[in-house]
Protein backbone atom coordinates (compact mmCIF):
# COMPACT_ATOMS: atom_id res chain seq x y z
CA UNK A 1 0.00 0.00 0.00
CA UNK A 2 1.18 3.51 -0.72
CA UNK A 3 2.21 5.64 2.25
CA UNK A 4 -0.33 8.32 1.37
CA UNK A 5 -3.68 7.57 3.04
CA UNK A 6 -6.88 7.87 1.05
CA UNK A 7 -10.33 8.96 2.16
CA UNK A 8 -13.69 8.96 0.38
CA UNK A 9 -16.82 10.61 1.73
CA UNK A 10 -20.28 10.03 0.34
CA UNK A 11 -23.69 11.32 1.29
CA UNK A 12 -26.35 8.83 0.21
CA UNK A 13 -29.99 9.77 -0.04
CA UNK A 14 -32.48 7.12 1.00
CA UNK A 15 -32.03 5.14 -2.21
CA UNK A 16 -30.57 1.62 -1.95
CA UNK A 17 -29.35 1.82 -5.56
CA UNK A 18 -26.59 4.12 -4.33
CA UNK A 19 -24.99 1.30 -2.33
CA UNK A 20 -23.15 0.21 -5.47
CA UNK A 21 -21.02 3.35 -5.23
CA UNK A 22 -20.01 2.37 -1.71
CA UNK A 23 -19.18 -1.18 -2.74
CA UNK A 24 -16.99 0.01 -5.63
CA UNK A 25 -15.06 2.31 -3.30
CA UNK A 26 -14.65 -0.41 -0.66
CA UNK A 27 -13.42 -2.83 -3.32
CA UNK A 28 -10.84 -0.26 -4.45
CA UNK A 29 -9.59 0.28 -0.89
CA UNK A 30 -9.45 -3.48 -0.23
CA UNK A 31 -7.44 -4.13 -3.40
CA UNK A 32 -5.14 -1.23 -2.61
CA UNK A 33 -4.52 -2.72 0.86
CA UNK A 34 -3.63 -6.09 -0.64
CA UNK A 35 -6.58 -8.02 0.78
CA UNK A 36 -7.16 -11.38 -0.91
CA UNK A 37 -10.27 -11.95 -3.01
CA UNK A 38 -12.30 -13.70 -0.28
CA UNK A 39 -11.49 -11.05 2.32
CA UNK A 40 -12.29 -8.28 -0.15
CA UNK A 41 -15.63 -9.90 -0.97
CA UNK A 42 -16.51 -10.24 2.73
CA UNK A 43 -15.67 -6.59 3.40
CA UNK A 44 -17.72 -5.42 0.42
CA UNK A 45 -20.67 -7.55 1.58
CA UNK A 46 -20.43 -6.18 5.12
CA UNK A 47 -20.37 -2.58 3.88
CA UNK A 48 -23.30 -3.15 1.51
CA UNK A 49 -25.43 -4.83 4.15
CA UNK A 50 -24.63 -2.15 6.75
CA UNK A 51 -25.69 0.55 4.25
CA UNK A 52 -28.90 -1.24 3.29
CA UNK A 53 -29.78 -1.87 6.93
CA UNK A 54 -29.08 1.76 7.84
CA UNK A 55 -31.51 2.94 5.16
CA UNK A 56 -34.23 1.12 7.12
CA UNK A 57 -33.51 3.35 10.14
CA UNK A 58 -33.98 6.66 8.35
CA UNK A 59 -37.13 8.32 9.60
CA UNK A 60 -37.38 11.05 6.97
CA UNK A 61 -37.39 10.64 3.19
CA UNK A 62 -34.96 13.57 2.97
CA UNK A 63 -32.54 11.95 5.45
CA UNK A 64 -29.24 10.57 4.29
CA UNK A 65 -26.46 8.21 5.26
CA UNK A 66 -22.97 9.66 5.35
CA UNK A 67 -20.37 7.04 4.46
CA UNK A 68 -16.65 7.60 4.96
CA UNK A 69 -14.05 5.08 3.80
CA UNK A 70 -10.48 5.58 4.99
CA UNK A 71 -7.31 3.58 4.81
CA UNK A 72 -4.48 3.65 7.28
CA UNK A 73 -1.17 1.84 7.33
CA UNK A 74 -2.75 -1.09 9.21
CA UNK A 75 -6.49 -1.03 8.44
CA UNK A 76 -9.50 0.12 6.45
CA UNK A 77 -12.35 1.89 8.25
CA UNK A 78 -15.87 2.26 6.87
CA UNK A 79 -17.99 4.69 8.89
CA UNK A 80 -21.75 5.12 8.46
CA UNK A 81 -23.51 8.06 10.13
CA UNK A 82 -27.19 8.89 10.10
CA UNK A 83 -29.94 10.75 11.92
CA UNK A 84 -33.01 8.70 12.60
CA UNK A 85 -33.90 5.64 14.58
CA UNK A 86 -31.11 4.55 16.90
CA UNK A 87 -29.63 1.11 16.49
CA UNK A 88 -30.14 -1.32 19.39
CA UNK A 89 -26.78 -2.08 20.95
CA UNK A 90 -27.49 -4.10 24.09
CA UNK A 91 -25.30 -7.09 23.30
CA UNK A 92 -23.25 -8.82 20.65
CA UNK A 93 -26.30 -10.59 19.23
CA UNK A 94 -28.25 -7.34 18.91
CA UNK A 95 -25.73 -4.63 18.16
CA UNK A 96 -25.45 -3.44 14.63
CA UNK A 97 -28.78 -3.38 12.88
CA UNK A 98 -30.28 -6.48 14.45
CA UNK A 99 -34.04 -6.68 14.73
CA UNK A 100 -34.72 -5.26 11.28
CA UNK A 101 -36.17 -7.52 8.65
CA UNK A 102 -33.30 -9.24 6.84
CA UNK A 103 -30.72 -7.36 8.89
CA UNK A 104 -27.37 -8.65 10.03
CA UNK A 105 -26.59 -9.27 13.66
CA UNK A 106 -23.36 -8.13 15.24
CA UNK A 107 -22.03 -11.68 14.96
CA UNK A 108 -22.66 -11.72 11.21
CA UNK A 109 -20.81 -8.42 10.78
CA UNK A 110 -17.90 -9.69 12.88
CA UNK A 111 -17.62 -12.73 10.62
CA UNK A 112 -16.76 -10.32 7.78
CA UNK A 113 -14.74 -7.60 9.53
CA UNK A 114 -12.36 -7.47 12.50
CA UNK A 115 -14.11 -4.86 14.61
CA UNK A 116 -17.47 -3.11 14.73
CA UNK A 117 -17.82 0.06 16.79
CA UNK A 118 -21.09 1.82 17.48
CA UNK A 119 -21.71 5.25 18.95
CA UNK A 120 -24.70 7.56 19.17
CA UNK A 121 -24.68 11.15 20.37
CA UNK A 122 -26.89 14.17 19.78
CA UNK A 123 -29.27 12.22 17.57
CA UNK A 124 -26.48 11.01 15.26
CA UNK A 125 -25.77 7.29 15.13
CA UNK A 126 -22.42 6.06 13.90
CA UNK A 127 -21.26 2.56 13.03
CA UNK A 128 -17.64 1.86 12.12
CA UNK A 129 -16.50 -1.33 10.40
CA UNK A 130 -12.76 -2.00 10.73
CA UNK A 131 -10.75 -4.49 8.68
CA UNK A 132 -7.06 -4.87 9.46
CA UNK A 133 -4.52 -5.52 6.73
CA UNK A 134 -3.27 -9.12 6.83
CA UNK A 135 0.21 -8.24 8.10
CA UNK A 136 -1.14 -6.09 10.94
CA UNK A 137 -4.25 -8.00 12.07
CA UNK A 138 -4.51 -8.13 15.86
CA UNK A 139 -3.64 -11.49 17.38
CA UNK A 140 -6.32 -13.16 19.50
Amino acid sequence: MAAEPHRVEMSLTNDPRLVSGVTCAVEYFAARAGLNEATCKALVEAAAQACEDTFQLLTDDAANVRVTIEDFSDRIEITLQHRGEAVPSAGLESFGIAGLEGAQSGLALLSRVDRVQYHTEGGVSQMKLVKYHPASAPQS
